[in-house]
């Protein structure tokens, strides 16, 4: 039993299944300027699978994803206030949001991509209005 334990952990350190997944590196516009900080989700198409993220910066991300067809959606949170989370002197702050990006980037998005093996690059520019 130990044995073979052994042998599929080195098959799994091996890269046995290598090829299943590829690299994609991007770059993220909001009307023509790099986003400067946000996430990018890539969720499959068909519902299965495992999702996966990346943050991006600097308008540029880069992410490891399983092959296959992937819907993309982007967040961009905005900083608009700092509130106190008690009526206390000494209350620590936290930080109001709101999402920069319309809806039809993030939870209502229908960018897809389709993830191929090796390594790929995709370009991604959104628009506020």
């Amino acid at each position: 039993m130990r044995r073979l334990v052994l042998v599929a952990a080195v098959l799994a350190a091996a890269g046995c299944g290598e090829g299943s997944t590829s690299t994609v590196t991007g770059t993220v516009t909001l009307d023509g300027q790099p986003l400067q900080e946000g996430v990018v989700r890539f969720v499959p198409a068909d519902g299965k699978g495992q999702t996966a993220s990346a943050e991006v910066k600097d308008g540029k991300f880069t992410a490891t994803l399983p092959k296959g067809e992937m819907r993309v959606e982007f967040s961009a949170p905005k900083v608009v206030r700092q509130t106190k989370m008690y009526d206390t002197p000494d209350s620590p702050v936290v930080d109001e949001t709101v999402e920069l990006l319309p809806a039809r980037y993030n939870v209502q998005s229908t960018l897809k991509i389709t993830v191929k093996g090796g390594s790929q690059s995709e370009k991604f520019d959104l628009t506020s209005q």
